[in-house]
């Protein structure tokens, strides 16, 4: 019932959009629109260039009426209105103003916006992602990811790419779902690249938890926010490795983590207060990929979805010395790896910021 709750907030937003910002989608490998975020402008309105693309009405009767009171009581929605009354005091900058941003250029309530934000958190068991970062013969790190969601037609036409600029220089670029203003991919040019994985750990109950408590103690860090803060300090590898290895988070994850130097490569399997594993690339050990879908990697993955297995004889197929963008693009194209529920395919490399690329897929 839980999960079935958890993807009314993606089944119902389609209409949303005031035109075809990503046009009907009639096969594979389609790019997403492309904005730039200027963080120069106030926190505020920095996101509006974004978010004209969204018919105001539309979007907010859709997630008001037929998606938040669908997924939470009135009564809970009334409480994390509350809490988000003092939105300054719960989140800090950017987010609060950023968010604040959105709900004032929708005319939503604050605590409809926090809870959009918040939805990784909250719907943990509702997502699939394969993530992997290769070193090939010459040293070079590859990063690509696969972003997977149950209503995935919903999500191809919120998919965007965003440009964060200051002083009209690009500091870090994400793609993101339009309305949520953290990271879960995204590239610091000649610093790190980093995907999210979820992990299969933690009950809707324990996670709104999680979310209350975080929002009341100010002791754990929404995990969007804990990268797109990576990105912002301009973080390199070891950098940004130590920080999403000892910050507290709000739900279990997976931080899969590339650099620009041979063997800056990493997943980082999370509990919500401390890291429980870090597993790096090891080329001299014959380690050059780490490949990681939604289950602990020394732990054999379900029958059911085993992904896994399916890329790591993909990878092991193209060869370390073979191994760049395109084809890892054709291993998170093998089936299962891409499946009806993937949403999107993101290839990137700190070291190449150029190439960052995004693809809305159609697989299966």
């Amino acid at each position: 019932m839980w999960r079935f709750l958890c993807l009314w907030l993606f089944c119902l937003i389609p209409s949303v959009l005031s035109g075809p910002v990503v046009p009907v989608l009639a096969g594979d490998l389609l790019p997403p629109p492309r904005y730039t975020v200027d963080l120069d402008m106030p926190e505020e309105t920095r996101w509006r260039p974004v978010l004209q693309h969204w018919n105001k009405t539309q979007y907010r009767e859709m997630i008001r009426n037929q998606v938040l009171l669908k997924v939470m009581s009135p009564e809970l929605l009334a409480l994390l209105n509350v809490l988000a009354s003092q939105i300054d005091y719960f989140l800090p900058s950017p987010y609060a103003g950023e968010i604040r941003g959105v709900a004032n250029y929708f005319e939503m309530d604050i605590g409809e916006v926090v809870f959009l934000n918040v939805l990784y958190s909250f719907s943990a068991t509702t997502t699939s992602c394969t993530s992997i970062v290769a070193q090939d013969s010459d040293g070079n790190i590859w990063h690509g990811r696969n972003l997977d969601f149950a209503f995935t037609e919903v999500l191809r036409n919120l998919t965007a790419e965003i440009d964060f600029q200051s002083k009209g220089k690009t500091l870090y670029t994400s793609t993101v779902f339009v309305g949520n203003v953290g990271a879960v991919t995204s590239q610091r040019p000649n610093g790190f690249t980093v995907s999210l994985n979820e992990r299969h750990n933690g009950t809707l109950e324990e996670n709104l938890i999680q979310i209350l408590k975080a929002l009341i103690s100010r002791n754990t860090v929404f995990t969007s926010f804990q990268i797109r803060d990576a990105l912002a300090a301009g973080d390199d590898f070891q950098s940004a490795m130590d920080r999403m290895t000892n910050k507290k988070e709000t739900a279990p994850n997976y931080f899969i983590v590339g650099g620009v130097r041979a063997g800056e490569g990493a997943v980082i399997t999370r509990d919500r207060l401390r890291a429980l594993d870090v597993w790096r690339l090891n080329a001299s050990a014959g380690r050059w990929f780490v490949l990681e879908t939604n289950y602990d990697h020394w732990l054999p993955p379900p029958k059911t979805d085993d992904r896994r297995d399916a890329g790591n004889k993909a990878m092991e197929a193209i060869g370390q010395k073979n191994i760049n963008l395109d084809n890892l693009l054709k291993v998170l194209s093998v089936t299962p790896v891409c499946r009806g529920e993937t949403v999107y395919t993101t290839l990137m490399s700190a070291a190449h910021p150029g190439l960052y690329k995004t693809f809305i897929r159609r697989c299966g």
